[in-house]
C-alpha cells in the first residue's frame, strides 16, 4: 500500500480522487440547501391542484428543480467523473406530466439530508479528529480548572502524555471512520444521481427510435415528392408530348390521298414522338433506378463496380476494395442505403472535392454483425454536413440522417487540405441476414 493509499484510508486526504470527493461535498451542499426551497413550492403547488393555479405552480417548480439538478450533473462530472446524461426536455408547462422531472424531485428530497450529512462527515468530522489527533502538540499551551490540557470531565484531567496519546487514537480512529463513511457516501450520491437523475436506458432507446421513426418518415415523404416531381416534370411531360404528336401526324395522314407535304409533316412528328419516347424510357428507367438500382439484386460488391465505372475517367482513378464474401448477406434495406451512400460520397468528391483519386471500400466487420463502407478521396477537404438547400440533393446531413434509421453511423474527417475520408458504419440484425447466394 502506497503512502498516498494509506493517508487516505486513516482519513486524511491524499489522493487527487479523495481531494474532488472532498470539493463535491462542499460544492454540492449548495444545490442541496437551494432545493429545499423548490421543494416548498412543489408542496404549495401539490396543495393548489385542486385549483387553476396549482398545475402551473406544480410545472414551475418541477423546472426549478430540473434546473439544480443540471447543477448537480455539472459537479458530478466535473469532480467524481461519472458523467450523467441528461433526460429530453418536456414540452413548455408539461413539466408536471414529465416522469424525469419527478425523480429530479425525488432526488433532491433525498439529496437534502445527503448533502448535509456528505459536508459533516468529510469536514467539520475530519477538522475535529485532526484536532484531536494533534492534541499532544498543544495539550500543555491549555490550562483549564489549575491543570495543563482539557478535561474530559471534571475529575478526568487530560494532562498527561499516556491521556493525550489516548486522545490522538482517538483523534486517528475518528478519521479513519469519517474516511470510510465519506467515501460510502460518495459512493451512494453517484448511485443516486445515476438511478435517478440519468434517464433509464429503455428511456434512452425508445427516444432514440422515435428520432429515427421521424426520420425515416420524412425520408419516405420527400422521396415520394422527388418521385413524383421527376414523374409531372419529367416522363409525364414527355408521355403528353407523345401523345400530342402522334395526334398531329394522325391529322396529317387523315386525309384519302395525303400530299406529300402532309406525309413528310407525319414522318416529321412521328420521328419527334420515337424521340420523346425514347427520352421518357429513359427518364422513367433512371426514376427506377434512383428508387432500387437494379443491379442491386446481383449483390453490393457488382453494384458498387458499377459506380465506379460510371464515376472513373481519365482524370480520376477509382480503387474499389470489397471484402463481402464468405458471410452473411446484408439486408436489402441495408445494402440499399449502402449503395446510395456510397454514390453520394464518390459524386461529391469527383464534383466538389476536386480529388484524383478515390478509394472504395466495403466490408463486414465485428464479425459480420456489421456493414462498413469507407470513401477516401485525396480532394481538397473540408467537407462538413451542412443544411441542404430547397430542392437540392439531401448531402451529408440527409446521409447522416438515412444511416440513422437503421441505427448505422457516419464518421466524416475531412481537414482543410484533405485528405477526405467517410465511414459508414451500417449493423445487421440476426433476424435480416440473408445467406450469401
Amino acid at each position: 500500500m502506497t503512502v498516498t493509499a494509506t493517508l487516505d484510508a486513516l482519513g486524511l486526504p491524499a489522493s487527487r480522487r479523495t481531494l474532488r470527493a472532498l470539493a463535491y461535498a462542499v460544492a454540492g451542499l449548495v444545490p442541496a440547501l437551494l432545493g429545499a426551497p423548490a421543494l416548498v413550492l412543489l408542496a404549495a403547488g401539490a396543495v393548489l391542484c385542486v385549483t387553476r393555479a396549482g398545475m402551473p405552480v406544480l410545472s414551475l417548480a418541477l423546472t426549478a428543480v430540473r434546473g439544480l439538478t443540471g447543477l448537480e450533473r455539472a459537479l458530478v462530472r466535473a469532480l467524481l467523473g461519472e458523467d450523467v446524461p441528461a433526460p429530453p426536455r418536456p414540452r413548455p408547462l408539461r413539466a408536471a406530466h414529465d416522469g424525469a422531472a419527478w425523480r429530479c424531485a425525488a432526488y433532491a428530497v433525498l439529496d437534502l439530508p445527503l448533502g448535509v450529512l456528505l459536508f459533516v462527515v468529510h469536514l467539520p468530522v475530519r477538522l475535529y479528529g485532526l484536532v484531536l489527533l494533534s492534541y499532544p502538540l498543544w495539550f500543555r499551551a491549555v490550562r483549564e480548572n489549575g491543570h495543563r490540557g482539557l478535561e474530559l470531565t471534571g475529575d478526568l484531567p487530560l494532562d498527561t502524555w499516556p491521556r493525550a496519546l489516548a486522545v490522538a487514537a482517538a483523534g486517528l480512529a475518528l478519521l479513519a471512520v469519517a474516511g470510510w463513511a465519506g467515501r460510502r457516501l460518495t459512493a451512494l450520491a453517484v448511485l443516486l444521481a445515476r438511478t435517478l437523475l440519468a434517464p433509464p436506458p429503455l428511456a434512452d432507446r425508445v427516444h432514440d427510435l422515435e428520432e429515427t421513426r421521424a426520420l425515416a418518415v420524412r425520408d419516405s415523404a420527400a422521396t415520394l415528392r422527388r418521385i413524383e416531381r421527376d414523374l409531372h416534370d419529367g416522363a409525364q411531360a414527355r408521355l403528353i408530348a407523345l401523345a400530342m404528336g402522334l395526334t398531329r401526324a394522325k391529322e396529317a395522314l387523315r386525309a384519302p390521298e395525303p400530299s406529300p407535304e402532309g406525309v413528310a409533316r407525319a414522318r416529321d412528328l412521328v420521328e419527334q414522338a420515337l424521340g420523346n419516347a425514347r427520352t421518357a424510357l429513359g427518364e422513367l428507367r433512371d426514376l427506377v433506378r434512383g428508387i432500387h438500382p437494379p443491379v442491386l439484386d446481383n449483390g453490393l460488391a457488382p453494384a458498387l463496380a458499377s459506380l465506379r465505372s460510371d464515376i472513373e475517367s481519365p482524370a480520376l482513378r477509382v480503387e474499389l476494395h470489397t471484402e463481402l464474401l464468405g458471410g452473411p448477406r446484408p439486408p436489402e434495406a441495408v445494402e440499399t442505403i449502402a449503395y446510395f451512400c456510397a454514390a453520394e460520397l464518390l459524386t461529391n468528391a469527383a464534383r466538389h472535392a476536386g480529388a484524383h483519386r478515390i478509394v472504395v471500400g466495403a466490408r463486414l466487420a465485428e464479425g459480420g454483425r456489421a456493414l462498413v463502407v469507407e470513401v477516401e478521396d485525396d480532394g481538397r477537404g473540408g467537407a462538413a454536413p451542412r443544411p441542404a438547400a430547397p430542392g437540392a440533393p439531401s448531402g451529408l446531413r440527409g446521409l447522416a440522417e438515412r444511416v440513422r434509421t437503421v441505427d448505422g453511423t457516419l464518421t466524416l474527417d475531412s481537414p482543410p487540405g484533405g485528405p477526405t475520408r467517410a465511414t459508414v458504419r451500417l449493423p445487421l440484425t440476426t433476424s435480416s441476414r440473408e445467406p450469401t447466394p
